[in-house]
């Protein structure tokens, strides 16, 4: 595996989504809906910060649980870009460990533990300030297949120039 601190090549055009597009609801820019969160690198991991807010809510106060699988989820995918790849989710497993309060800095960490041509395994972490973990996750990652690559080209304005797959 490359060292991804030392690859000049990768720039945060890879990590975070500069393309026309930018609807991701995880970190799209552009969703309105979206949640905007914007990656990092630090070593091997790729990292962000969120702080949910009453819309974001499950029970009165505290984070939806569905949220927060869905932010592990997309911060374990953007791990596939330190290997200039773009996976789909094949499978994930999380584990819910303390409440996640609204209003408060949540980090979030991921890093991959495999990878191969045919598959990228990662774990992802999501913790408050003080250390607690509120909830971890492992996920198996399949590449893009070539068909559904070639429909995101044609509907992903600019998304070709992040991929070494010919249009």
């Amino acid at each position: 595996m490359s060292d991804p601190e030392h690859d000049e090549t990768l720039d945060q055009a890879w990590l975070n989504d500069h393309s026309e597009y930018q609807r991701n609801f995880v970190h799209g820019l552009r969703n309105a809906g979206g949640l905007h969160l914007q990656y990092h690198l630090a070593g091997d991991r790729v990292i962000t910060s969120w702080v949910a807010s009453e819309e974001h809510a499950g029970f009165p106060g505290f984070v939806h649980g569905g949220l927060i699988a869905a932010v592990l989820d997309d911060v374990m995918g953007r791990c596939s870009v330190l290997h200039r790849r773009w996976v789909v989710t094949g499978r994930m497993e999380a584990r819910f460990r303390e409440v996640a309060p609204l209003g408060v800095a949540l980090r979030v960490e991921a890093w991959t533990t495999r990878f191969t041509r045919r598959v990228m395994q990662a774990q992802s972490r999501m913790s408050l300030a003080d250390g607690t973990v509120v909830a971890e996750a492992t996920g198996t990652y399949l590449p893009i297949p070539g068909s559904l690559l070639g429909r995101m080209h044609q509907a992903w304005p600019g998304f070709a120039d992040y991929t070494d797959e010919p249009e």
